[in-house]
């Protein structure tokens, strides 16, 4: 998972060359204020979304295991929940159909404002579009970088690399 103000996108450019892509469309999306739905971006395409929060209880984790998510906030408030998918329980096995899998647990909450970016991995579960309190109202993109697209993808178990799992 990366998150960060959108200013610095062009520091993990090397490693999601499509983050490119993905900033020019949130700038047009705000620019031209396009409608909701779904766009052609790059490699892989956009959603356009407006809506209302929901309680953290009202909502799943989500993986995805085709697509990045690169989720930038243009107006309104949100907050998130982010979780290691192996700190998870499935809800709903993986359905390739809709490249999504459904999962629940507990992570670490972040509040998400106006300029910042979070990108999300297959191994990220996150809980978008949720508030502590109160709803609150939203207009974002979502936009999804086919993984087999990018430069950095590795196959550690084709090349003999064993994975090692960090003790800290």
């Amino acid at each position: 998972m990366i998150i960060d103000k959108l200013e610095n996108f062009r520091y993990y450019q090397r490693c999601v060359p499509e983050l490119w892509d993905a900033v020019r469309f949130a700038e047009r999306a705000q620019k031209e204020r396009l409608a909701v739905g779904r766009y052609p971006v790059g490699k892989g395409f956009a959603f356009v979304q407006e809506g209302q929060t929901r309680g953290f209880e009202e909502a799943d984790f989500e993986t995805h295991n085709k697509y990045l998510d690169v989720q930038i906030l243009l107006e309104g408030s949100e907050m998130w929940e982010y979780a290691d998918k192996s700190d998870l329980q499935v809800k709903t096995p993986y359905d390739p159909e809709t490249d999504i899998e459904w999962l629940e647990g507990h992570g670490d909450r972040l509040h998400m404002k106006p300029g910042k970016f979070y990108l999300v991995y297959p191994t990220d579960g996150h809980k978008p579009c949720c508030h502590d309190n109160m709803p609150e109202s939203y207009r974002k993109v979502v936009v999804k970088i086919k993984i087999d697209k990018l430069l950095h993808v590795v196959d550690a178990g084709r090349i003999g690399m064993k994975q090692k799992k960090m003790s800290w």
